[in-house]
């Protein structure tokens, strides 16, 4: 996107009088001209994993979905499989979890589209423009349904995440608009390590792995690492622990959730917004049921052209915020990173590098 002194956020605050479908509608008018009339538009957003409580409202994304029908788009709503196995690995499963947990057609009078195909390798490899931080990532391999799409809104529940300090606007264009070959592409660089001493060789790790690349040799679990996605489900569930991150994991990570996002947005040229709803502030993901207690009380509602600027503003936010009593000790201006032990703006600078956006903004309350 083009480069300006600052980029525009629009703010509307949970605490007033107004309601908050008043205040998204006021919001999207914000950014509704990236919808042409007749556009087909993805609305992309998670969906909740099966036992999660915080994914973001079905009322707010039918809301928005009405929103953008109303200036003649056609919205569809969609997310990819995940690269762990749980109840999104496939299509069907990741439609039935939607449906459990509210989304489904009659309810947001929208297609719910699985995007990247019932197996989850359904898409078009694109190149991403440019390289930083010595990052290898060159290419993408973007969702088949979102990369048709003419136009898309990116709504996002921020929220914590254990690999990368926070889950935002980049995360979700990153991560979840990519096939499973991409997702394994960015895990690899957080890929566990294995210790063998505390390892026992229970074999719960070689059971859960959806792609078979474990075994027990000599009563010790042996990684194939070809075979390998970095999916990190061994790290999640190993009772004993012998699973663990490298030094530097969670950063270099970061870094290229930021190039994956370039690589998608490449084919948006002034035909993406999003939307960011700062609630639920949960220290950990909407994938991980349960996602703990909120760190902070629910903030607003953001938008914005600007994926970086949205972000920055989104951390700055709760940084200003006062933590709920579990959190009353930290004292930061990335308590979502310090709850997860990682420097989360290091994707937010990285994306700033990258020309995804600026991290300097204007922030316009809206009421």
């Amino acid at each position: 996107m083009a480069q300006s002194s600052e980029s525009q956020v629009f703010f509307f605050p949970y605490g007033g009088k107004r309601s908050f479908l008043g205040g998204l509608r006021t919001l999207f008018t914000t950014i509704a001209h990236v919808v042409a009339p007749g556009d087909a538009v993805a609305v992309k957003v998670h969906m909740g994993e099966y036992g999660c409580s915080t994914y973001l409202r079905p009322a707010l994304v039918r809301r928005a979905c009405d929103l953008i029908k109303a200036v003649g788009g056609k919205p569809f709503v969609t997310d990819t499989t995940t690269l762990y196995a749980a109840r999104r690995f496939t299509a069907t499963q990741y439609l039935a979890t939607a449906a459990f947990n509210g989304f489904t057609r009659e309810s947001l009078e929208a297609p719910v589209i699985i995007a990247d195909g019932e197996e989850g390798y359904d898409g078009e490899w694109v190149s991403i423009p440019k390289q930083a931080y010595d990052c290898p990532l060159d290419r993408t391999k973007v969702a088949k349904e979102i990369l048709n799409a003419d136009s898309m809104i990116v709504l996002t529940h921020l929220k914590g995440h254990e690999l990368s300090g926070f889950g935002g606007s980049i995360k979700n264009v990153a991560m979840g608009c990519v096939t499973k070959e991409s997702k394994a592409g960015q895990h690899r660089a957080n890929r566990a390590e294995l210790d063998p001493s505390k390892c026992t060789g229970c074999g719960e790790c070689v059971e859960a792995c959806p792609f078979k690349a474990l075994s027990i040799v000599d009563e010790k679990a042996v990684r194939d690492d070809e075979k390998c996605t970095g999916c990190n489900h061994c790290l999640s569930l190993c009772p004993e622990q012998a699973f663990y991150l490298p030094p530097g994991a969670k950063e270099k990570f970061q870094v290229y959730l930021a190039h994956s996002a370039a690589g998608v947005l490449s084919q948006f040229p002034d035909k993406v917004a999003f939307i960011n709803f700062v609630q639920d502030i949960t220290p950990d993901c909407d994938c991980a049921p349960p996602s703990g207690l909120p760190v902070v009380s629910d903030i607003g509602i953001l938008a914005s052209m600007d994926v970086v600027a949205v972000d920055k503003a989104s951390l700055d936010l709760i940084a200003k915020a006062k933590p709920t009593e579990k959190y009353r000790h930290m004292v930061s201006s990335d308590i979502l990173g310090g709850i997860n032990g990682t420097d989360s703006l290091i994707q937010i600078r990285a994306a700033q590098e990258l020309g995804l956006g600026q991290m300097a903004y204007q922030l316009s309350e809206l009421k």
